[in-house]
Parts: C-alpha cells; sequence; structure tokens
C-alpha cells in the first residue's frame, strides 16, 4: 500500500478502514506464522536435528586444504598388547631356511639377534549355554514313608541362571533391544530359548534387585556439589510422563513421574539442595531452587537469539541479536583459553568482566524496543541475569547442560523403539536399568559385569554391590 492510497483508504470512512485494517493484520499474521514455521529448525530452537527439512543448510566449515585420511606426522594408533601371561596360547615360530642363502636354521643354535615380533589373535568361543539338570530322587523308609530329595534353592529360583539374567537386562537397557529381539539374540547367538513372557518376567525381576542400589544412588544426590538436571516427555500406555535426569559426578539417576513441575525437584534431591543446579530455563527450576545457586545452559540462549535474528527478522531484532551473539562468541573464546590453561580462573573473571558489562547494556538498552520479541528476550535476561555466569565464579560447573543432554539421548532413542512403557513395572525397569548403565559407564565399570555381580548376589541371598 502506497501514501495515496493509503489516504483513500482513510477518507473511504470509519468502518471500511476499520475492515481494511483487520485484513491486513490477518495477512500479516498468516505470513509471520509461515516465515516462523519455515526458518525454524535445530540451530535457533529446541526442535531435534531429525526435524529439519532438506532447505535446512548447515554452514560448513572451511576447506583446510587437507585431503581425506591420516595426515603426515600423525601418529597412528593400534591395538596394545597385552601381557603375555593374558594369553591363552602362545606359540613361537622360528625360520627353517635363511631367507638369503637358503641353509637351514636351527631354532635352538642359531643366535637371536632381537625380541621376537609379537602379533595376538582375538576369537570369539563358540557360545554354548551351560545346562545343568537336576534329578531329586525319591526314596523308601523303613518306616514306609517315601521323600524326594528337594532342588537346591538357587536352582529352584528360575529356568535360568544369573548371567541369562544379565544379559537379557544388559541388551533392553544399553542396546535398544526390543523384547522380541531379544528371544531372537538368545536363540540365536546363545543357543536359549526363551519365550517373550519370560523375557519380560527376567526384566521385571532385575528392575526388583536393582532397587537398593538405585535407592543409594539417589541417596547421594542432595549431598552432590553440581547438579545437572533435564527432562524429556515419556509415556506409560499412552499416558503423559516425564523421565527425568540427575547427573552429579559420580552418578546418574533417572526418574519417571507424572509431573513436570518442581514437586519431583522436591522429591528427589529434597526439600532445599545446597549445592549448584545445572539446566534450561524452564519454570520448574526456579520455582524449586529460588535462592540457590544456578547455572542457565548457554546452548539454549545462544539459540534463542539465533531464533531472534533469523525468524523475527525486524530491524531492532537483527541488531540485538547480532551485538550479543558476538558478545557471547567473545566470552567462550575466554572459557576455552581458560580449558587449555592458558588463563587462570582469576584471569577469566576479570578477562570477561567488560563482556559481561556490554552485555547487560545492551539487554538494558533494548527493553524499550518497539519489537516485543526483543523487549520480551532483553527482560527475560536481565532477570536469569545472576544465574548466567555461575561457570565463571565456581569450580566444576559448566556453560551448558550438555552432560544431562547426552545421558537423556539414549532414553529418546529408546522411547522411539518402544513408544515408552506399558505398565508401572515397565516404568520401574526403565528408570532403573538406565540409571545403573549410566552410572556404570560415568565410573568407567562394565555395566554387563556388574548386572551379573547383582544377580548373582540375588540368586545367592548375599548382599547386593553397590555403586556408591
Amino acid at each position: 500500500m502506497d501514501k495515496r492510497e493509503a489516504e483513500a483508504l482513510y477518507d473511504s470512512g470509519k468502518e471500511p478502514t476499520v475492515k481494511r485494517l483487520l485484513e491486513l493484520d490477518l495477512e500479516n499474521r498468516t505470513f509471520r506464522g509461515e516465515l516462523t514455521s519455515q526458518q525454524q529448525n535445530s540451530t535457533n530452537s529446541s526442535k531435534p536435528p531429525s526435524s529439519d527439512g532438506p532447505e535446512v543448510v548447515r554452514k560448513k566449515a572451511a576447506p583446510k586444504g587437507k585431503k581425506h585420511g591420516g595426515q603426515t606426522g600423525h601418529t597412528g594408533k593400534c591395538r596394545e598388547l597385552l601381557p603375555v601371561e593374558e594369553m591363552d596360547h602362545v606359540h613361537d615360530l622360528w625360520a627353517t631356511r635363511c631367507e638369503k642363502c637358503c641353509l637351514p636354521l636351527e631354532p635352538h643354535k642359531a643366535k637371536e639377534t632381537s625380541p621376537p615380533l609379537r602379533h595376538q589373535v582375538f576369537e570369539v568361543p563358540e557360545l554354548k549355554p551351560i545346562k545343568t539338570e537336576y534329578r531329586c530322587h525319591e526314596t523308601e523308609c523303613t518306616c514306609g514313608h517315601r521323600t524326594r530329595a528337594p532342588i537346591p534353592a538357587q536352582a529352584a529360583q528360575s529356568s535360568f541362571g544369573p548371567r541369562a539374567y544379565a544379559i537379557i537386562a544388559y541388551l533392553v537397557s544399553s542396546h535398544l533391544g526390543t523384547r522380541r529381539g531379544v528371544c531372537e539374540i538368545m536363540s540365536t547367538l546363545f543357543g536359549i530359548d526363551i519365550s517373550l513372557g519370560s523375557v519380560c518376567n527376567v526384566l521385571d525381576r532385575v528392575a526388583g534387585e536393582l532397587e537398593p542400589v538405585v535407592d543409594e544412588i539417589r541417596q547421594t544426590l542432595p549431598n552432590a556439589q553440581n547438579l545437572n538436571v533435564d527432562e524429556t516427555g515419556w509415556k506409560s500406555k499412552g499416558e503423559r510422563r516425564t523421565l527425568w535426569v540427575f547427573l552429579s559426578s559420580v552418578a546418574v539417576y533417572f526418574h519417571i513421574a507424572a509431573s513436570r513441575g518442581s514437586c519431583v525437584l522436591s522429591l528427589v534431591p529434597g526439600e532445599v539442595f545446597a549445592g549448584i543446579i545445572t539446566s534450561d530455563d524452564h519454570s520448574a527450576y526456579s520455582a524449586y531452587h529460588k535462592n540457590g545457586l544456578r547455572q542457565l545452559c548457554w546452548a539454549h540462549l545462544v539459540r534463542k537469539f539465533k531464533a531472534l535474528e533469523e525468524v523475527r527478522g525486524s530491524p531492532d531484532a537483527c541488531r540485538y541479536a547480532k551485538c550479543m551473539l558476538r558478545e557471547i562468541e567473545k566470552l567462550f573464546t575466554r572459557w576455552y583459553a581458560f580449558l587449555d590453561k592458558a588463563l587462570t580462573r582469576e584471569e577469566l573473571r576479570q578477562s570477561t568482566a567488560l563482556i559481561r558489562g556490554r552485555m547487560k547494556r545492551l539487554c538494558r538498552n533494548y527493553e524499550s524496543s518497539s519489537d516485543n520479541a526483543v523487549v520480551t528476550r532483553a527482560s527475560q535476561t536481565l532477570r536469569n541475569w545472576d544465574h548466567l555466569f555461575t561457570f565463571i565464579f565456581h569450580e566444576g560447573v559448566e556453560p551448558t547442560n550438555n552432560a544431562a543432554e547426552r545421558a537423556l539421548r539414549f532414553a529418546v532413542q529408546w522411547r522411539k523403539i518402544c513408544f515408552g512403557s506399558q505398565s508401572p513395572a515397565g516404568e520401574r525397569f526403565t528408570e532403573r536399568s538406565l540409571t545403573v548403565t549410566r552410572t556404570c559407564r560415568l565410573q568407567g565399570r562394565n555395566p554387563f559385569h556388574f548386572l551379573v555381580q547383582v544377580m548373582a548376589a540375588a540368586f545367592a541371598g548375599s548382599p547386593h554391590p553397590t555403586l556408591v
């Protein structure tokens, strides 16, 4: 619409003017909605990369002039040789003839000029189940009473042993094995025929045996100095649930709850948490940890500024987002220098002081912008200001919540395959098996070996092993 059309519309009277303005507003909102749906992707929103369409072009790194593969001077990696004592078989090989003059060589008489060249080969043995039959005989006493020998208590518990239990639980909880898929694996690889119902029964028992181990892990969370927390959607027979993850320096704890609110935080770490919580800006964290130290995830914040620049598109939005992203890049340049030990903690604080000051001034200047989205982003940034730079002043705090998000990533893949849980027992297995296997990975322990220990202790009636 040009000036002449606008004047004609104004002179036409109130009713036509109002009608036309409403039409223009509807067209504008429709256009903005289409623009938002087209431009929002995983780089400027919380959408997963798998949702990006073919129109999303990721920035490629500038070519460095290097060819693919190992570079000149690169130290290659190879399998480290194990000590001879750990080998099951050792074969000493000797040359029988000289490769130059073809004269015969006698191994024990010829001079050995250097240590032997060692080459080790690893093979998997043929997997056969250990099949044990208990034959309970019945004998008759002189008094006429007949007595049958009982099945040993450990054998009477199940038709499968502790290692079989551990294999089934490990395949499901660590390798996205479906129940039917586990039946096929057990039959194909191990020669054990097992029904679908038996697999479910095995998982239910494993979940029950893991309960004390998981409870011990949960009890360590209130005393953690730093806690990364995140949550994602889950379902139980189609009903909404939330899968929470709590990550400390020594343990990973998963919890499925019907709520995504602060009541779950009060239940797991406790009513009051004395440490530092790293999370996104979900309102549940601020409601729970009102007076405590927090670190908001900068990865989320960066995506929001990118969305402000790319999706909103107003002059204020572009200027504000570009300036903030430039300052954030400078901030993290100092942070990476600190990680490389080029800066001390005190130097990090001093070198980022001006950057933080410029960012705060930018937010205050744009609080009076004519663009409501810019005002909202600037106001929220200032409101969360005390929670943005905790990582600069406190040891052991990361600027992002990537650790918790990585812990949840496997659970999200699991959810996409199994569509959540189908019963309360399934929920318990999910949260407990994830807790144990991910904690083992965090501690550098073998999760399968630990599951074997748990089930062996359960069958023998001995105390359960612990991860804390």
